[in-house]
């Protein structure tokens, strides 16, 4: 009896978070369908969503930190001088497996509409300066925000193109003609530039690296505040319960069609599973052939037990004795790269989040009445591409990057309550395609840079033979090369 109820106790403490987050949805849904006959005032509704306001400003607050501690020391790790070309072949596998779930992403967007037939914005929260900017503008914009001339202003404001209408009268053959023009000049408005922040703190971490030993308090700052922002988004996930329903109650309370809201929520979570079983199934087996040439099958059984071993906790860093295990022994992948390749990739690597983040962003832009155009597209998935890079490997990170992408576009982030309702079941599968990708990143990168890692240990091998003493059989062979090259 005392075995049995400890037991229980264990697994109440493991998946406390998780049971505490379930409740909070089925209470969200419980006040959402109870208090729609009372129609709530405007008054009620802000009070009621406060909580939920609350709990997204407390993640907001983290992303600055997040975002500059996480890819300084992200990249500040690959030292360029020791690692050269593995360094270099691992940022860019990073690179672009988090750009194909962003195309994914989209992909699977415009083929299943999910958010197509539900309009939950209100008129006081559209922008329409937004809406008047024009596309070649639009991009401007974005190619001059990759560059910020103020690092300290990019926390919190970014550039932006604004319109001036100015209208003249002409007097034209004797008649008052009225002729308006447009002027446009650069200008700044509110909210973080995090596509220059992110090329801000590469630059800093790729200097840092190859500054070595001299970056080293400089490294051990960020490091520090990596730390703490992790430990403090710790604590604050455990509101999530309560965040959780005051947002799901609010987004029910404000929708005027239940039925098409949950439809469209039934269809997001569809779309993001044919992503990532797509990315799992499909993908990733293709590219392992295409680099290896060998059976697909066999590796997606060699990563059986790390892809259950992070489906519970649902972070990659959990797998890494794992995936070290997987590599090592079934997949034979050289130390050297495994060992650096995994705490990088887990750091850095996330497909399956970057999937998500911009499948969620599309939908919530279209939940909201935006019109979702090629540049919003666009924006969108960099956004996301670079934002996934700062997602911390702890549960539910990836709602922390959805807050960045939909205030940089300004969207409203109110009805991100109806993504956390089935956030345990998206999490959990996103960290497995995230998990795949970094076992299958050690193969590629092994591949990539088969030539030089055997030139290092060629040399490795030749210093250790002039450091130690030659034997007899070792002598005789130098001596016969030294006689043939006479001859």
């Amino acid at each position: 009896m005392n075995n049995n109820r400890s037991k229980c106790v264990r697994f109440l403490s493991r998946n406390a978070l998780i049971i505490s987050v379930l409740i909070g949805v089925a209470v969200g849904f419980a006040f959402g369908f109870g208090l729609r006959p009372l129609e709530p005032s405007t008054d009620a509704l802000t009070w009621i969503g406060l909580p939920g306001e609350i709990y997204m400003r407390l993640l907001k607050m983290t992303i600055l930190p997040l975002i500059v501690s996480s890819i300084i020391i992200g990249t500040a790790s690959m030292n360029a001088r020791t690692n050269g070309r593995l360094g270099a072949v691992s940022f860019c596998y990073i690179l672009v497996t988090a750009a194909v779930g962003a195309v994914i992403a989209i992909i699977l967007f415009f083929l299943m509409q999910p958010g197509k037939h539900v309009n939950l914005s209100r008129s006081e929260d559209n922008n329409p300066v937004q809406s008047n900017i024009e596309t070649s503008d639009m991009f401007a914009d974005m190619i001059r925000n990759l560059f910020p001339d103020n690092v300290a202003t990019a926390c919190f404001q970014k550039t932006q193109t604004k319109y001036t209408r100015i209208t003249r009268t002409l007097i034209i053959n004797g008649t008052n003609s009225t002729i308006t023009e447009v002027q446009k000049a650069l200008s700044s408005t509110s909210g973080a530039n995090i596509l220059g922040l992110i090329i801000a703190c590469l630059m800093f971490g790729i200097t840092a690296s190859k500054l070595e030993d001299r970056a080293e308090p400089f490294i051990t700052f960020f490091e520090t505040i990596y730390i703490l922002v992790a430990h403090l988004l710790n604590w604050i996930i455990w509101l999530t319960p309560v965040g959780v329903a005051s947002l799901i109650t609010t987004a029910l309370l404000k929708a005027s069609d239940i039925e098409s809201v949950f439809t469209s929520m039934g269809m997001f979570v569809l779309a993001h599973s044919i992503g990532i079983a797509f990315h799992q199934l499909v993908l990733i087996p293709l590219a392992y052939f295409i680099t290896t040439r060998k059976n697909p099958l066999y590796f997606l059984w060699y990563c059986l037990r790390s892809w259950l071993t992070v489906f519970g906790p649902a972070s990659s860093v959990i797998g890494i004795p794992e995936m070290l295990k997987t590599l090592d022994e079934n997949l034979h992948v050289d130390t050297r790269v495994s060992n650096f390749f995994l705490p990088v990739g887990a750091s850095l690597e996330r497909c399956g989040s970057c999937m998500f983040i911009c499948l969620s962003a599309l939908f919530l832009a279209q939940l909201d009445g935006m019109t979702i155009d090629t540049s919003i597209v666009v924006v969108i998935g960099l956004l996301a591409t670079a934002g996934s890079l700062a997602t911390p490997p702890v549960p539910s990170a990836s709602v922390v990057s959805i807050l960045v992408v939909l205030s940089s576009i300004d969207i409203q982030v109110h009805n991100v309550g109806l993504l956390m309702a089935l956030e345990w079941y998206n999490d959990r599968i996103r960290c497995t395609s995230n998990t795949l990708t970094i076992i299958l990143g050690a193969v590629m990168v092994e591949r990539l840079c088969k030539t030089s890692l055997n030139s290092d240990q060629e040399m490795d091998s030749y210093k250790n033979t002039q450091e130690r003493p030659l034997y007899d059989s070792e002598i005789r062979v130098l001596v016969n090369k030294d006689k043939s090259l006479e001859n």
